[in-house]
């Protein structure tokens, strides 16, 4: 029995033209350190964009529906690298990811230039977390190996 639960998505009309969006997203996958462009299919009219954020790293697949005029309509589903949504705690990283990535892709295409300072911010945010990661582990290992157990034996 699975305890899958399902991937965030989220549909979006943005005023702006498809090419205009797709150069938003690969100018964010290439300036901010958290993001990486794994695919721009053409013919699928699909972006897949890798979210790193410590030890889950996560896809955002953008899959572009109609466009109208000036007026775009696409979808953003969050995935995990390998395996499906099973927790909470899956599913808040992939949230925080969609929304962090959508308030980068709407300033973007309003003329905002990444700075220096929010790559700064995006990585301190990393390594707090692969800080934490490794605190954590570190007391999995103490727990069981190196005696904690034994204190409710």
């Amino acid at each position: 029995m699975s305890n899958a639960i399902p991937t965030p998505r989220q549909n979006y009309t943005l005023k702006f033209t498809r090419d205009e969006i797709e150069n938003s997203i690969i100018y964010i996958a290439e300036k901010l350190p958290t993001y990486k462009l794994l695919d721009n299919n053409k013919t699928l009219n699909s972006i897949r964009v890798q979210a790193t954020r410590a030890l889950q790293p996560q896809h955002l697949d953008i899959r572009f529906q109609e466009s109208e005029g000036d007026s775009t309509t696409f979808e953003i589903e969050v995935s995990k690298f390998s395996g499906g949504m099973t927790n909470d705690d899956s599913n808040l990283y992939a949230k925080k990811n969609l929304d962090e990535f959508m308030t980068f892709l709407v300033k973007c295409l309003e003329g905002y230039k990444i700075t220096e300072d929010d790559i700064k911010t995006l990585k301190k945010g990393q390594n707090m977390n692969v800080i934490f990661y490794i605190i954590f582990i570190a007391i999995l290992i103490w727990f069981f190996f190196g005696g904690g157990l034994e204190m409710f034996i």
